[in-house]
């Protein structure tokens, strides 16, 4: 299966530079490549859910090392996991960020994620 990496960008926002990383197309099976995330040592953030979801359920993961990720929950301590399009905001002082994929076929799912210092 493909590897599906993550791209970095930043966007203005009423005068605010805001870091942006979209993960695109992911479908089950999919190797998905983490990323570092930049700046402070604590990030309010949101993500955005999109795309063909096929029956697949997806994720928001963190970790501290790059090897062992756990789910990261949002705002209200519930666990962000989607099979339809959604949104959540979260914060985390966690090292490294990324989506996970489970079931389904036929998905390619947009991950976008924006963060706030």
């Amino acid at each position: 299966m493909p590897t599906v990496t993550p791209a970095f960008s930043t966007i203005q926002a009423q005068g605010e530079i805001v870091p942006r990383i979209v993960w695109a197309d992911i479908a089950t099976g999919d190797t998905i490549n983490s990323i570092a995330i930049p700046g402070q040592a604590a990030v309010a953030g949101s993500v955005q859910f999109g795309g063909t979801f096929g029956g697949a359920t997806i994720t928001l993961q963190v970790s501290n090392d790059n090897a062992t990720f756990f789910d990261i929950k949002d705002l209200t301590a519930t666990t962000i996991s989607a099979t339809a399009a959604a949104f959540f905001d979260f914060t985390t002082s966690a090292v490294y960020l990324r989506p996970a994929i489970t079931g389904g076929a036929a998905n390619a799912v947009d991950v976008t994620v924006c963060l706030r210092g």
